[in-house]
């Protein structure tokens, strides 16, 4: 005949075996036989926690606990109950329980720390994790909680250790590599992220949140697999609208913005308060011209998250671009930055360092531009030129890609530091630490721009230059690098920064090597005159068509080529068609081209006759290169400091006849330069060889204006 402890010991293995009813069964018989069986009565209440039957559990534990005090199990499982009922305290309460009567109990630590993270009591839960740890070698499962807590707690690089630590454990724990990709990626290690993601999917290939990870991994990186590895995670889950967003930025990077607004409509249809996807959607409409939609999605995600300062940095940076832009509204835009992220900042900033008064000054610069792109063609020859003017160099490189350009820079640095994956704060930090006498800034509100480091005032003076075509709004930013042209006299105090304003031109352009050779202009051979816009969409507006249609009326065989990298989308394409047909320009008469390299987008320039600047926001690298080629650029500044760069490029370059007081002016010098093709010819004779020796292309001379008047901010 069968004893109790035969019923019991036949129970407990059913209960291993994962046979739940068995097992319960087996349970109640002894509790039949012997009422209050401790153990008979806890492992009862394990089995009905594992049922998914959390009140059960807790009244068959309790009877455990009535007949047995002192069995740390019974305490530590009752918490477990406690927590799957929603009772936290209780929870917490029985953890510590079962943790007094037995100090050593890992089980017991890691479960209390479960209970107060759940609380959002996260310090404390880390503490539990790791004497959970301690106590217990080989805790694999603790170790990963351990790095989720510190994750929530913004702790990315202690959270990656950790599940570091719990892959060495357990190596095929998939969560764990996930989870250190995302930790890493958010650390702005996107190739190390790849490898823990690519790891994880090895083990799990459609893990949701490894894909959809590792897509933004392969993006930061600029890795054309991004959108492989994005279909892949939209097929693995179509209803996670975190793998629709990263399929849409991919598709974005590819310049499929139609396909790119699609998946971000997706995403929003499947979580319409997932404000990263409003975000991008709305550059994506920006980048197609549709500044009204782009306005919109920006004041949507900040609605849903007020604290996307990247964000608000872009409806800043819109107000720009918008039809009767001005000083005052751009001003207001950009003080509205700085009064959500940067003055609660202010309180901290620190004590200024009190500079020597000899010696070299020393200059740190931040950008994520230190390469072929606008910002550091602009700046390049200037900085290689400051150190023979007693100027030492510290470069912040905020990015991981690198070109010729960027060994230029290097080489004029006495110190290089990469700062990618450095936080605002800590950037700051060691920006303060290094105790540069002035830190510029070369991005200002755009992309890969670090506002919220200027925003902690690392150095006593902090100057804007190049990047950025504005004010900045900071109330940490002491000076702006600027001319005569792109702020008059008088503009001043429509300014946040006091301003430096240079001879010439604030910025000493570093034209590409192998520019293709200079040409006749195509209407010198008899073709009909072609006018040309190689600037980004979201310049265009109604005015500026509408211009465009008066000046091909009035040639009547001209025609006009649009180029630039939006309009390698078929849909972009077709949406510009239809409003330039609706503006009165027949299609038959518009070249559209989209990306190239760069000495082909040259050439394209070449191909035209005359260029037409945009208006409210001007070209600025797109004027340099079409001078560059000696095609004229006809232009109408305005106020506002986007407005006039081309006006001041063609001042300094010594041209001509190319800016315009009204938009009637304007049309006016478009079609008065098409009917002159002599004097086209005349100019692309020369101008390139004027540009090059003159101030425009001058580093060494911006370099002498710019040093002394840098030393000056700091006495």
């Amino acid at each position: 005949m069968a004893t109790i402890q035969d019923v019991l010991t036949a129970a407990l293995s059913h209960h291993q075996a994962g046979r739940l009813n068995e097992a319960q069964a087996g349970y109640r018989a002894v509790l039949d036989a012997v009422p209050g069986h401790p153990d008979a009565a806890h492992l009862l209440g394990v089995a009905h926690l594992q049922a998914g039957q959390p009140d059960e559990a807790e009244r068959w534990i309790r009877t455990a606990i009535q007949s047995n005090r002192r069995a740390a199990d019974y305490h530590d499982n009752l918490g477990s109950a406690l927590k799957a009922l929603g009772r936290l305290d209780e929870a917490v309460a029985a953890h510590r329980q079962a943790i007094r009567l037995r100090p050593d109990f890992a089980q017991a630590l890691y479960n209390l720390g479960n209970a107060l993270d759940a609380l959002g009591r996260r310090e404390e839960a880390v503490t539990a994790y790791r004497q959970a740890i301690a106590r217990r070698p080989g805790y694999a499962r603790a170790r990963f909680n351990l790095g989720n807590a510190l994750s929530a707690l913004g702790r990315n690089e202690d959270a990656q250790a950790a599940f570091h630590a719990a892959i060495a454990d357990d190596p095929a724990f998939v969560e764990a590599h996930a989870n250190r990709g995302a930790a890493l990626l958010a650390l702005g290690r996107p190739v190390e992220a790849d490898s823990a993601l690519a790891r994880a999917l090895a083990l799990r290939p459609d893990h949701p949140g490894a894909l959809t990870n590792r897509t933004a991994a392969l993006l930061a990186q600029g890795d054309g697999a991004a959108a492989d590895a994005a279909r892949r995670a939209v097929r693995a889950n179509p209803a996670n609208a975190d793998a629709w967003l990263g399929l849409g930025e991919a598709r974005q990077r590819a310049n499929r913005l139609g396909d790119a607004a699609r998946a971000y409509s997706t995403a929003l249809a499947l979580d319409p308060g997932l404000a990263e996807a409003w975000a991008n959607l709305a550059v994506a409409r920006q980048t197609q011209g549709l500044l009204t939609e782009a306005e919109r999605g920006d004041r949507l995600a900040l609605a849903l998250r007020p604290d996307l300062a990247t964000v608000r940095s872009n409806l800043a940076y819109l107000a720009l671009f918008q039809p009767g832009a001005s000083l005052a509204g751009a001003l207001a835009a950009h003080r509205a930055w700085d009064a959500v992220h940067g003055a609660p900042l202010r309180a901290s900033w620190p004590k200024p360092a009190r500079r020597k008064a000899d010696g070299p000054l020393t200059v740190g610069i931040l950008s994520g531009d230190f390469r072929r792109h606008p910002a550091g063609q602009f700046a390049i020859r200037t900085v290689e030129a400051l150190p023979a003017h007693g100027v030492r160099l510290f470069l912040y490189a905020n990015q991981t890609e690198a070109d010729d350009l960027t060994a230029r820079f290097q080489a004029a640095a006495e110190r290089w530091i990469p700062v990618g994956a450095l936080s605002d704060a800590a950037l700051a930090e060691r920006i303060r630490a290094d105790r540069p006498d002035i830190l510029i800034d070369l991005a200002g509100h755009n992309a890969r721009g670090r506002p919220g480091v200027f925003a902690r005032k690392p150095v006593a003076v902090q100057v804007a230059w190049s990047g950025y075509m504005a004010t900045t709004g900071l109330a940490a930013m002491d000076a702006l690098v600027a001319d005569h042209h792109h702020i008059p006299d008088g503009a001043e105090a429509l300014y946040g920064e006091r301003v430096l304003r240079m001879p010439d031109a604030f910025i000493a352009y570093d034209p590409p090597d192998g520019a293709p050779d200079l040409t006749p202009p195509p209407c010198q051979a008899g073709a009909p005159p072609t006018f040309g816009c190689f600037n980004i969409l979201t310049k265009l507006n109604a005015g500026v068509l509408a211009a465009w249609a008066a000046i091909l009326t009035r040639i009547p065989d001209a025609r006009l080529l649009m180029k630039t990298k939006a309009l390698s989308c078929p849909d972009t394409a077709a949406l510009w068609r239809d409003r330039l047909a609706a503006a009165g320009i027949a299609p038959d008469r518009v070249t559209m081209v989209g990306a190239t390299s760069n000495l082909e987008h040259m050439g394209w320039c070449a191909s035209v006759d005359v260029a037409l600047d945009p208006f409210p926001f001007a070209g600025s690298t797109t004027t340099l290169e079409t001078l560059w080629m000696g095609v004229p650029v006809v232009t109408l500044p305005g106020e506002t400091f986007s407005s006039r760069h081309s006006l001041a490029f063609l001042s300094v370059a010594g041209v001509e006849g190319c800016v315009a007081s009204s938009v009637d002016d304007y049309v006016d010098k478009a079609v008065a330069w098409a009917q002159a093709p002599d004097r086209l010819a005349a100019l692309r004779a020369g101008l390139r060889a004027r540009m090059a020796a003159g101030p425009l292309c001058d580093g060494n001379r911006l370099a002498a204006a710019l040093a002394p008047a840098l030393r000056g901010l700091v006495g």
